[in-house]
């Protein structure tokens, strides 16, 4: 264990690290899914108390099966600073539902079915090595002032940012932060102002006709191809009815029906996700579908009926928090390691819900070093989070304290320490 008395030295940074890694590995060996975080929730509070020795007092249980986290600085009768008193920062915890193929790892999962494959094993290891770093100096903060710690369940599909906002974590929180890793190369950050992320919604199709011999199709009416003429007509909508100035994205992904090769079904059923950055295009594709399946429907003698399960809104970054990232950024990584390439991402994000409440910002850490075999690409069932972006993680929530809070926690030297300037 770190001994947070001793002055930040390159051996302190190296053993932090080292005991971090070790940490962020016990996570992936033992994931908890969507809403099921209680053993992890403990290891975090457990682990914060010893190693940070922060107060159980201010460690709050959230939304069944996180925690909220207060680190605040020196309480007196001076005045706040005026426009930002309190920042928080976001790690989620959740697995997904996969299981893992990285037999050469030591530590892959030995939960069947629950795996680590987006990486937010490293998301909260990164928010606790920061929160150590943060208990550390928390004297030097302004006065009445307040870094918190959000560690959410629940992204991968369980609204755990809704459930985490009703129980109050964005009480008195003026500003909001958050990484994703990514494959890009390692030690870039991507990021940029206004929509970042996507909306995502999915969509449930059932078509139901009377069924019959394959032999005899003109006694019946074919669900099947029904489906198929949605299927084509559907593929259609992005190209023509919306503008070349927006973006969306609609993808069919699951098709079933039948039982027997000379069986004509009487029911077929299709599903799949829409992604988009705009309310209206939304609205305008979901018209159009519903047209569709409606007017096919009837066109081939069957009946059919679209369901819609809309998903994460789009995550929209706040001008001014992104430009201060950015600024950030150029001089911890360098302004050629700072990438819009690609972006708005088509993926999504409930930590969208924090963004409709607080200014903040989202970005991504890129985490695929040149020439390795592992795999940084999230869902993938080779995936692994790379351990070696941790100091970068760290060094940047800690350079948004200072920015954002107008102080200085660590010199550059010690910030050179923790990772060093790539600029």
């Amino acid at each position: 264990m770190v001994d947070l008395t001793t002055p930040l030295t390159p051996e302190f940074t190296t053993q932090l690290f080292n005991e971090l890694t070790e940490l962020r590995r016990h996570f992936h060996q033992n994931p908890d899914g969507c809403w099921n975080e209680f053993n992890t929730q403990a290891k975090v509070k457990e682990y914060l108390i010893e190693h940070a020795h922060i107060s159980p007092e201010d460690i709050h249980e959230c939304a069944t099966t996180g925690l909220i986290v207060n680190i605040s600085g020196p309480q007196n009768d001076e005045a706040a600073l005026e426009d930002v008193k309190c920042i928080a920062f976001r790690g989620d915890m959740d697995a997904l539902p996969m299981t893992e193929d990285n037999p050469h790892l030591p530590y892959q999962s030995i939960n069947p079915g629950v795996a680590h494959m987006c990486g937010h094993d490293g998301h909260t290891t990164s928010l606790i090595g920061f929160g150590i770093l943060m208990q550390r100096s928390r004297h030097l903060l302004p006065p009445n002032t307040c870094v918190r710690l959000l560690f959410q369940p629940a992204e991968e599909g369980g609204f755990g940012a809704v459930k985490m906002i009703e129980d109050g974590c964005l009480k008195g929180v003026d500003e909001i932060y958050g990484y994703h890793n990514d494959s890009d190369p390692f030690g870039s950050i991507v990021v940029k102002s206004g929509p970042f992320m996507a909306h995502s919604c999915r969509f449930y199709i059932t078509i139901n006709g009377p069924g019959g011999h394959g032999s005899a199709p003109h006694f019946t009416s074919d669900p099947i191809i029904a489906a198929a003429q949605m299927i084509m007509s559907m593929q259609s909508i992005v190209s023509r009815n919306i503008s070349a100035q927006e973006n969306a994205i609609l993808s069919i992904t699951q098709v079933h029906g039948g039982e027997a090769d000379n069986v004509i079904p009487s029911q077929v059923r299709l599903s799949g996700t829409l992604r988009d950055f705009n309310p209206s295009v939304a609205l305008l594709v979901h018209t159009r579908m519903k047209q569709i399946v409606e007017n096919t429907a009837a066109a081939f003698n069957v009946t059919a009926n679209i369901e819609f399960k809309d998903g994460y809104p789009v995550t929209f970054n706040h001008p001014f928090q992104t430009s201060t990232i950015e600024e950030i950024a150029a001089c911890v990584v360098g302004k050629d390691h700072i990438i819009t390439k690609g972006l708005p991402a088509q993926a999504s994000e409930d930590f969208s819900y924090y963004l409709q409440q607080v200014p903040g910002t989202y970005y991504f850490i890129g985490t695929q070093e040149a020439g390795e075999s592992q795999r940084r690409d999230c869902h993938r069932n080779t995936y692994d989070f790379n351990d070696k972006v941790l100091p970068l993680t760290v060094r940047m929530f800690l350079e948004i304290v200072q920015r954002r809070l107008e102080c200085i926690l660590y010199s550059s030297d010690e910030m050179t320490m923790i990772y060093p300037s790539q600029a």
